[in-house]
């Protein structure tokens, strides 16, 4: 609320006494700020996590007016108030963490994009996250958001002490139900982006808590969920400059063979996608393959084997 009372924003009161912050008649033109008060859509917060096909019915304006909205409800909820250092450069270099990845993959860490890394349990896939956040400059920082219930604390330490770093700037959540989730991504991630210069989210995993058990609303409301999800973190990491890596878990198709969990409805969503898998040496322990499934920059098909060391996914 300080942070909202900063900016000079709009403050009311809804029906459960909380303050929210609502448009006034100087942030949209006047036809489109008397559409919203009669549609009652002045509450910036619905604005932010509201399904787009949702906003276009009910408001019949046009995807790139939804859109200019979207991003003045999202200034005014959360008002960039983190302060750039000099240290702070305009462009930034992702990386794995890995040379042998960076050097074929690199060009797929990019700000604005979703990258997806996917496989089988116990694959690599949060070694491989975690390696990532320890690769960026400790001028920045990365957000890590646990869905499986616990946080590998303890790995992400022993990898920083490996490559001789004291420790990664990491902010880390869990949240294991549905709700929790998009909470945490629809409201919460929004106020951290605002405060601190986040350069890496990590969602370990996206498939997790929707398929723990059911959701009201079946199906049709599992989509919504997920398309709102999705459409938050690709506004997000175009909106922050910052780039959002995505774990997915792996499902059998009785004719497709392994794919990734969450469908069609997810690859929409998402930029590029890398698979991590085992490799069955017996004279190799931890070897793994890392593949590219989709991505504009790189062939599918391209791949680099790994190994796991004390410093991650060498």
């Amino acid at each position: 609320l300080i942070f909202r009372l900063m900016s000079g924003h709009s403050v009311s009161k809804g029906r459960d006494g909380r303050k929210v912050i609502v448009f006034s008649n100087k942030d949209l033109s006047h036809n489109v700020y008397e559409t919203l008060l009669q549609l009652n859509l002045i509450i910036c917060e619905k604005w932010v996590i509201s399904p787009l096909p949702d906003l276009i019915e009910q408001t019949g304006l046009t995807l790139s007016e939804i859109k200019m909205i979207q991003a003045k409800a999202s200034g005014k909820l959360c008002p960039r108030i983190f302060q750039v250092t000099p240290s702070m450069k305009e462009g930034f270099d992702w990386s794995f963490g890995c040379r042998n990845l960076d050097v074929p993959f690199g060009c797929l860490l990019k700000e604005g994009k979703v990258l997806e890394i996917w496989g089988a349990s116990g694959s690599g896939k949060t070694q491989l996250a975690l390696q990532m956040c320890s690769a960026i400059p400790p001028e920045y920082c990365s957000a890590y958001i646990s869905t499986e219930g616990s946080i590998s604390t303890s790995r992400l330490f022993d990898i920083c002490s490996a490559r001789g770093m004291t420790s990664a700037n990491c902010d880390m959540q869990t949240c294991t139900t549905v709700d929790s989730f998009s909470d945490c991504v629809l409201r919460q991630l929004p106020l951290l982006l605002a405060t601190k210069p986040v350069k890496l989210i990590v969602i370990d995993s996206i498939a997790a808590p929707f398929r723990a058990g059911e959701i009201e609303g079946g199906g049709v409301r599992r989509a919504q969920k997920i398309r709102s999800i999705g459409q938050q973190l690709k506004y997000l990491s175009s909106e922050y400059k910052l780039l959002v890596v995505i774990l997915n878990q792996a499902t059998d198709h009785p004719i497709k063979g392994t794919q990734p969990a969450l469908g069609m409805t997810w690859s929409y969503l998402i930029n590029s996608r890398l698979r991590i898998e085992k490799l069955g040496y017996d004279n190799m322990i931890g070897a793994r393959r890392v593949s590219a499934d989709k991505g504009s920059c790189v062939k599918s098909g391209t791949f680099v084997d790994c190994t796991i060391q004390k410093e991650g996914l060498l």
